[in-house]
């Protein structure tokens, strides 16, 4: 069981840090020609 919740565990980080890579890319190439997004935690 340990070993299948480790496996489990390491695709969802593995997972989450392409999603948080892929969105990254996905700002800064937008805001590129505009101007530049400060950090993701910024109030609206």
């Amino acid at each position: 069981m340990p070993d299948f919740l480790r496996k489990f565990i390491g695709l969802l980080l593995i997972f989450a840090a392409v999603g948080v890579a892929s969105c990254q890319a996905l700002v800064a190439s937008c805001s590129s020609g505009a101007a530049p997004v400060p950090t993701v935690g910024a109030p609206r």
